[in-house]
């Protein structure tokens, strides 16, 4: 059953302090808040209602969005004939989300997978607290204890495809664009790293040079990634969670219009100017 992607739509992030955790993804991040209650928050970077929730009484998912209610069928009937339990999200629970329907499931690395239909647009334009230059959600990293098993659910099941690997860690997409997804093999699991994309170049400098002011850990870059090809600059937030900013990723024919290439488990793999790092699962 071929199944088909809009987008990434929203990252959720369970978090023991909200507070904080709000003022980190406005003040430092420069997303958008746009609401909050019963222990949820949620933020803009594009004209979707929101990309990232924070919670602390939700736990952390991944959620994909499809385009309507046959293709959403047509994704649970997917992962039902993979052996994945699927059920139905509730009217309550997307009514919390912002969606009009929805599935989930879990991945094996325990990361809850929503798969949802018709979420909620703002109906206004992005903006942030801070000129970040940030475009929209870009990309979310997994780190995986399991990483063969992780790698077959999201393309076996959920049906993204491989763009490339780095020593064992694995790029995934959705469309034309070189990854949505990337899987980490860690000795822990969970959600490793969200990523915004940003305009270019000079906005990865300049929030680069933004959390050196506000004097948060630069974990590594700025630097280029040399499957992706793109530009990005990572820190640490709530949680342990990597933000990162990116710009100039592949897409069109350039990841289309060939076989997924595989580079090998060393530091020149995941920065090709050299910036060091102290994650070790980027060394895949």
């Amino acid at each position: 059953m071929t199944v088909h992607y809009r987008d990434l739509r929203y990252i959720r992030l369970a978090v023991d302090d909200l507070a904080g955790a709000e003022g980190f993804a406005g003040d430092v991040l420069g997303l958008q808040a746009s609401g909050g209650q019963d222990g949820m928050a949620w933020f803009r970077s594009d004209s979707r209602a929101y990309s990232l929730c924070l919670s602390d009484r939700a736990d952390s998912a991944v959620a994909l969005s499809v385009a309507d209610r046959t293709m959403l069928d047509t994704v649970g009937a997917r992962l039902q004939a993979a052996g994945v339990v699927v059920t139905e999200l509730s009217d309550d629970d997307c009514a919390a989300r912002w969606i009009k329907a929805g599935l989930t499931c879990t991945a094996p690395n325990g990361v809850p997978v929503e798969i949802v239909m018709r979420p909620l647009e703002s109906g206004w334009r992005y903006h942030g607290p801070r000129d970040a230059g940030i475009t929209g959600l870009q990309a979310v990293s997994l780190a995986c204890t399991d990483i063969a098993a992780n790698e077959d659910f999201w393309t076996g099941a959920v049906g993204l495809t491989v763009s490339d690997w780095a020593g064992d860690a694995c790029y995934l997409r959705l469309g034309d664009r070189h990854h949505d997804i990337v899987l980490y093999p860690s000795e822990r699991d969970g959600i490793f790293a969200v990523d915004f994309a940003v305009e270019g170049i000079n906005n990865v400098m300049q929030n680069f040079y933004h959390l050196q002011a506000r004097q948060y850990p630069i974990i590594q870059g700025p630097g280029r990634r040399p499957a992706s090809n793109a530009v990005f600059v990572v820190t640490r937030g709530p949680g342990g969670v990597l933000f990162g900013y990116g710009a100039e990723m592949a897409e069109g024919d350039a990841v289309t219009g060939r076989a997924p290439r595989q580079f090998p488990a060393a530091p020149g793999s995941f920065c090709a100017w050299g910036s060091p790092t102290e994650q070790k699962e980027f060394l895949g």
